[in-house]
């Protein structure tokens, strides 16, 4: 009976064995997913026909260049940011400030996940600028763009999951991190104003 016990047991734990390494054969990798979103981030640039630069323009309200393509700012983080209305307020944000956004975020397929920019949202949202927002409902990218905003200012951004935003309520009601769940999202922001 001992050693029928043993040889059942042994043919359970192959069996486990087996499904385990073929279930983690399926499963995808960080790299897996950095891969995936440089592809789609890199696509998304192409049709839409941005010009990707690695420095910030000068002098121009909104960053086009002469034949007219958006011009996005890389910056260290990895965060594309376009600036469409400079902005005209004195008070820049900073860590420690609360700044009154409205904005837009969608997927890079184009669906709307947030949105508080209608007359149902009569408020703007506000959240405080800290210094490490990993993890915060407005994170590393988004803060890092609002930082480089002035008041009635207004940007898109691309932002990579590892700087994106951490739980929101989405239009759909269900609770989307962009960081958690590997998604890199588009945002449309509206700077109204810096306390």
């Amino acid at each position: 009976m001992d050693s029928k016990f043993k040889y059942i047991k042994a043919i359970f734990f192959s069996f486990l064995s087996i499904v385990s390494i073929a279930s983690c054969s399926k499963t995808k990798t960080y790299a897996d997913y950095l891969k995936e979103e440089r592809e789609s981030i890199s696509s998304y640039i192409n049709a839409n026909n941005i010009h990707v630069q690695n420095s910030k323009p000068e002098g121009l309200s909104e960053w086009k260049t002469d034949d007219g393509k958006d011009i996005y700012y890389r910056s260290s983080s990895s965060l594309y940011y376009h600036q469409i209305e400079r902005g005209d307020g004195l008070v820049d944000p900073v860590v420690g400030y609360t700044a009154y956004i409205r904005y837009i975020g969608t997927t890079l397929s184009g669906t709307v996940m947030y949105d508080c920019t209608s007359k149902i949202d009569p408020d703007p949202q506000s959240f405080e600028i800290v210094s490490n927002p990993n993890g915060k409902r407005f994170g590393v990218g988004f803060q890092e763009a609002v930082k480089n905003m002035r008041t009635r200012g207004h940007c898109k951004i691309i932002v990579p999951f590892n700087i994106g935003n951490g739980n929101n309520l989405t239009l759909a009601g269900t609770v989307l991190s962009d960081a958690a769940n590997y998604t890199p999202m588009l945002y449309e922001i509206w700077l109204i104003r810096v306390d």
